[in-house]
């Protein structure tokens, strides 16, 4: 009922200014804009009712609601397919026939309209009571996760900066991870080593909704930093780290800009590293190898902008 009232008041304020349908959206997979576009060639604009049309994207199910001066508000489901073009072409033509004013066979093939014949009324009051939040375009993130490698455990704090849809369904994040020093026993003394990393990460959603699955990978920059303790001298080196991370996040989005998320990743460190102790009087070196694959899971939250 509420959101009949909405667009009913959405369409007094639409009507003065044209006949043509007036088409928003919650969700930028389909946008307004997409929809109005693929509308273009289907809707005559013989028609001169006044209507409005609004779009709404939830889990995988996608809501076309319409509403004109004539005819009181009513909502037709659709299958969200995975690409926007899809839905937008769906949409569009759903409105086009509910007009009464699509020309024939415009396409070719009108078989999607016969999805409108699917039964809305038990799925319409969640959606509306429950609309798809709109995905931040850019955000701050902060985590603290725990670490397992062959070595022992540790804990690591993150920080991350992450762009959604830069092309296309993919966006980019580049995270800074700085784990808690470790400590190694090497021949008679011992060694305290630390690897910051800094890592790019590729990442694409696996699921649409208020819950988002998303999958990640990209290259990874360590700082290698090792302190010997016990030794005569104690010495301490820096080296450079190359490798790869990738994981999973699941990630809630309120309807603010606040999300929640929990990750789980792996670091793999394609080239051994070692610690190296000279024992005196022999020509062979003791060496304790630095594990090379790292497996981290934690929590975080991140706060986004349009």
């Amino acid at each position: 009922m509420k959101r009949a009232v909405a667009l009913s008041a959405l369409w007094l304020v639409a009507m003065p200014a044209s006949a043509a349908p007036l088409v928003t959206s919650d969700s930028d997979c389909p946008s307004a804009a997409e929809v109005t576009t693929r509308l273009t060639g289907l809707w005559s604009g013989d028609n001169p009712v006044s209507a409005v049309a609004h779009i709404l994207v939830q889990g995988g199910q996608m809501a076309v609601e319409l509403a004109s001066e004539s005819e009181p508000a009513t909502s037709r489901i659709l299958p969200a397919e995975s690409d926007c073009g899809s839905r937008a072409q769906a949409a569009a033509l759903v409105i086009a026939a509910w007009l009464d004013s699509m020309p024939a066979d415009p396409l070719g093939r009108v078989e999607p309209v016969a999805l409108l014949s699917v039964e809305p009324a038990s799925l319409r009051a969640p959606i509306a009571e429950t609309p798809l939040p709109a995905q931040p375009r850019f955000s701050l993130g902060v985590g603290a996760l725990a670490a397992l490698d062959a070595q022992g455990a540790g804990a690591v704090l993150s920080g991350e900066a992450a762009w959604t849809r830069l092309a296309g369904r993919f966006g980019l994040a580049a995270g800074l991870s700085a784990p808690l020093p470790r400590k190694m026993d090497v021949g008679s003394g011992s060694a305290r080593w630390w690897r910051p990393v800094l890592a790019l990460e590729m990442r694409v959603p696996l699921t649409q909704g208020a819950w988002i699955l998303e999958g990640g990978l990209g290259p990874a920059f360590g700082l290698l930093v090792v302190a010997g303790s016990g030794f005569r001298p104690d010495n301490t080196d820096v080296a450079v780290s190359w490798g790869a991370t990738a994981g999973v996040r699941l990630a809630h989005r309120s309807r603010g800009k606040w999300a929640y998320w929990a990750e789980l990743r792996t670091l793999l460190w394609p080239a051994a590293q070692n610690i190296r102790s000279d024992v005196e009087g022999s020509k062979t070196p003791i060496l304790a190898a630095l594990p090379r694959i790292e497996g981290q899971l934690g929590l975080g939250f991140s706060f986004g902008s349009l």
